[in-house]
């Protein structure tokens, strides 16, 4: 990934120096503002837009990265910021990206070009890199302290559809205006929810801060705690067939191939590894702390729908994974990958990539 010059930092740091720090739920909202409620030394914190991108480092940061980096974000500004250039979508200077309301670990601090920065551990991303959790930098003012405690007569539930419109009050949920009173929120969002008297279709979420957040009903619902198959793998990841590639992606706006196939096993009650090697290192042992550990397949006759499947040169140079499918009626062995950079999450034959064998992570 190509370092950026003195010039496009100082112009980064220019650009968010201009944003207003608001707030990520609605304009209307009486929330405190991101100002009052950024993390500024706390150590431990929460993401406070919907999505943040968890960056190498302040340095490497483009002027074309602007809009990932405000409060609120503006992700979808972002790709098509990006639009034009496939190497700028390549070469996207981070690893990981974590949702609104996760929690990090703030291990370090900087100020760049008058913005100040925070280096952190992503919590519920296992990676041997830390057994904290996933390590990279965000910008303070995507953070805050601010966790309110969830008020009685609330259920934990997360986001069930690709992307999901939350409002800042019933009214602006009906109307539909998400340009003017929503935020989009990605899949497997977490927020303690509760239903609203009288509107069986709409929930009420609870913000950072716990302000009301007002959803459709139908898109949340609660984590599995029992059950779960390989078929219930496969279902959630075909939501996002057609979804956009995104190296780094972890959110329902762009994955790339492990952030894929973490969310949608984290979306089901587990936690996997981040990244694809290490997934498949889960398979033999070898799963970071924090992850669950899975079983190892070597053969593709063994293999059922669900399992996670490693492909590169060798089993220690796994770069590429996919969530197996099954047999199509020809019976080609099939899977659902988020392929690379310009493509599209997709169903495809395993023989299109060199396959080094599988992790299985229900039913080991």
């Amino acid at each position: 990934m190509p370092l950026s010059n003195t010039a496009l930092s100082v112009a980064v740091g220019a650009l968010m120096a201009l944003v207003p720090l608001a707030h990520d739920v609605s304009a209307a909202d009486p929330s405190p503002s991101a100002a009052s409620a950024a993390c500024k030394g706390a150590r431990t914190c929460y993401v406070d837009v919907s999505v943040a991108q968890i960056w190498v480092s302040p340095d490497r940061v483009r002027t074309v990265d602007a809009k990932a980096l405000t409060n609120p974000v503006d992700i979808r500004g972002w790709f098509a910021a990006m639009a034009h250039d496939i190497n700028l979508r390549r070469d996207v200077p981070g690893e990981t990206q974590a949702l609104y309301g996760g929690r990090v670990t703030v291990v370090d601090t900087m100020t760049k070009d008058g913005v100040l920065w925070d280096k952190v551990v992503v919590h519920g991303q296992p990676t041997p890199r830390d057994a904290a959790g996933y390590p990279g930098w965000v910008p303070d003012r995507q953070l805050t302290k601010l966790r309110k405690k969830a008020p009685s007569g609330t259920t934990v539930e997360r986001v069930t559809s690709p992307t999901a419109w939350g409002y800042g009050s019933r009214q602006a949920l009906a109307a539909g205006a998400p340009s003017k009173a929503g935020t989009e929120y990605s899949f497997n969002t977490e927020f303690a929810v509760k239903p609203v008297a009288g509107a069986p279709s709409v929930v009420e979420a609870r913000a950072n801060d716990g302000t009301p957040i007002y959803f459709e009903r139908g898109d949340l619902a609660k984590v599995p705690t029992s059950g779960v198959s390989g078929d219930d793998v496969v279902a959630e990841a075909r939501k996002f067939l057609g979804l956009e590639y995104l190296w780094s992606g972890t959110a329902g706006f762009g994955y790339d191939c492990s952030g894929l196939t973490s969310q949608v096993y984290s979306a089901l009650g587990m936690t996997i590894p981040r990244d694809s090697q290490p997934q498949f290192d889960a398979g033999d042992g070898g799963a970071p702390a924090g992850s669950a550990e899975g079983e190892r397949i070597t053969s593709l006759t063994d293999l059922r729908p669900g399992d996670v499947l490693g492909f590169g040169s060798s089993t220690s140079n796994v770069t590429h994974v996919g969530i197996y499918v099954g047999r199509n009626d020809k019976g080609v062995p099939m899977m659902i990958n988020s392929p690379r950079t310009g493509e599209r999450v997709r169903e495809e034959p395993l023989a299109n990539r060199p396959f080094v064998g599988a992790t299985r992570f229900i039913g080991s």
